[in-house]
């Protein structure tokens, strides 16, 4: 169950969740808002979705709707995988939704305090909650969830999509040539919301510091959201407007990665990055700030370097770094890469996921 109308990183664990689902022998089926991009995705890949608007974490009538939908098409598991699918799948139950309900919770915002939120965090009605992240456990068992109902089971990547830095020089040629980048010119990516949290602004902030000391550098922000006119400003007004380059929102991620040499994710919030997972898979170097469930996988100077968040000199330091030492660069790469093959692929996290379950209807 998913409220969101675009595609993000929570969506794609959604989609990758069924189809593994589906791959396992389990019977699965989407409640996705009308016209959502994971609406069509699930419509394209031929599975089931009943279509449901939900306004808001207090509307009743969808939550009549979808306990009406379940009586009918009983489940033995209803995933809640937004807040506000948390809120009216928990109302869904109280008006005698079968199945067994479970939450998962993929950032690393506080919960905030409230009699609503305290009745979503504290239901008896919830049987397990699933974080992406460490610190994404600790902050349900700050809003008063049960420890024992949470399990910590990663976000995951389908690793067969990225092609490692380097292997795909036809890809990089056409990508570079496609948004007008020199051939030769070190360049920066970055793949998110273009969302306060996200931390873009630092980027470009950082941009004209890196621009000092690499000055024939450039910077790739790939994503859409409501930050774009801001940031577009904010490249203005640091004099680097001509060395960044806004791609909007894209479905060939894979593809534009071949043409970074780094990767920075310079977010003040974060669960356990997909982003960050793509890059590893694509062989890249990795800046990312110590935030949410970052450091859970960037091990400083290990698989990639850390610099502080609302810190554009300490972003430009680390970027600087892995332009400039090749070694470096080459070895934190290769330790993401075996990371995001070891622990991160789509089939480890059904099978945890499936596991799970299992332990809630034990007939799964």
């Amino acid at each position: 169950m998913n409220t969101e109308r675009t595609w993000r990183g929570g969506e794609s664990q959604v989609f990758n969740l069924m189809r593994g689902l589906r791959h396992r022998g389990h019977d699965v089926e989407a409640v996705t808002l009308p016209g959502s991009a994971l609406m069509r995705r699930c419509r394209e890949e031929g599975l089931e979705v009943f279509e449901l608007p939900m306004r808001s974490d207090a509307d009743l009538p969808a939550a009549f709707r979808l306990a009406r939908h379940l009586k009918s098409h009983p489940c033995d598991i209803l995933h809640a995988q937004t807040a506000r699918a948390h809120a009216i799948a928990l109302m869904a139950r109280w008006l005698g939704a079968p199945g067994r309900l479970v939450v998962s919770r993929r950032l690393d915002f506080p919960v905030k305090p409230g009699p609503g939120n305290r009745w979503k965090y504290r239901s008896r009605r919830v049987d397990a909650y699933i974080a992406v992240a460490e610190i994404i456990r600790d902050v349900l068992v700050k809003a008063g969830v049960d420890p024992a109902k949470v399990t910590v089971i990663n976000s995951s990547i389908d690793l067969a999509r990225f092609s490692p830095a380097g292997d795909d020089r036809d890809a990089a040629r056409a990508v570079r040539e496609e948004l007008k980048l020199p051939h030769d010119a070190p360049v920066i990516g970055n793949v998110a919301a273009l969302a306060w949290h996200k931390g873009q602004k630092d980027l470009i902030a950082a941009m004209a510091r890196v621009l000092k000391a690499q000055p024939a550098a450039w910077l790739v922000i790939v994503g859409g959201g409501e930050e774009r006119d801001a940031l577009v400003g904010a490249a203005r007004e640091a004099g680097v407007a001509g060395r960044v380059v806004f791609t909007g929102a894209r479905d060939d991620v894979p593809r534009l990665l071949t043409a970074f040499d780094v990767f920075c994710m310079p977010s003040y919030y974060e669960g356990l990055c997909n982003s960050v997972l793509e890059a590893f898979a694509a062989r890249l170097p990795v800046v990312a700030t110590r935030a949410g469930g970052l450091p859970e996988i960037v091990a400083h100077e290990r698989t990639g370097l850390l610099a502080s968040a609302h810190d554009p000199d300490s972003l430009a330091l680390a970027l600087l770094r892995l332009m400039t030492d090749r070694p470096l660069a080459d070895r934190v790469a290769d330790a993401g890469y075996r990371l995001a093959h070891e622990r991160f692929g789509v089939d480890y996290m059904v099978d945890r996921t499936q596991d799970l379950y299992g332990k809630l209807a034990p007939a799964l």
